[in-house]
């Protein structure tokens, strides 16, 4: 592809190269921008499919056969009225966003990007005596409820 210059007398034109089409698609194909989009598509789409999958932890038992235990169905829960964001909302603050009593605290660390988010999260939902040591708190016991069982499996391995 290369660009061909016409000179007559004092006119000079530039004329349109021929463009060769398979080599434009070769390189749109190769392009970066081209290999990202096609990158954010595919999360995308493997994101959706995620969501309507169900997960299982797999245990294996003294006997040797593995068991599956704590089934979870993961699913994108479709809000459509009102009432139903709200009831949302209402388990959400009774899940999380309780104020809990902590008598013997320790430092927890988190990066100063997740801490600002937990910071909104308390700020916009929580009550005027949540923070984000309460958040964290309810997080972690509701993760330990959750998967407390399969830790301690785990933990025999």
């Amino acid at each position: 592809m290369e660009n061909t210059v016409e000179a007559s007398g004092s006119n000079n034109r530039r004329t349109v190269p021929d463009i060769d089409e398979a080599q434009c698609l070769a390189y749109i194909k190769e392009n970066p921008i081209s290999k990202q989009l096609e990158a954010k598509q595919k999360k995308a789409e493997m994101r959706n499919a995620a969501s309507e999958l169900t997960i299982q932890s797999k245990v294996s038992t003294p006997s040797g056969q593995t068991e599956l235990t704590n089934t979870v169905k993961s699913s994108i829960q479709k809000r459509t009225g009102e009432k139903t964001k709200e009831e949302a909302l209402e388990q959400y603050r009774q899940t999380f966003l309780q104020v809990p009593k902590i008598d013997d605290r320790k430092p927890v660390f988190v990066s100063c990007h997740t801490r600002d988010r937990l910071d909104e999260i308390v700020r916009r939902l929580g009550g005027r005596k949540m923070n984000v040591s309460g958040l964290i708190e309810n997080l972690a016991l509701h993760h330990l409820e959750l998967y407390g069982e399969d830790i301690e499996l785990w933990r025999k391995l």
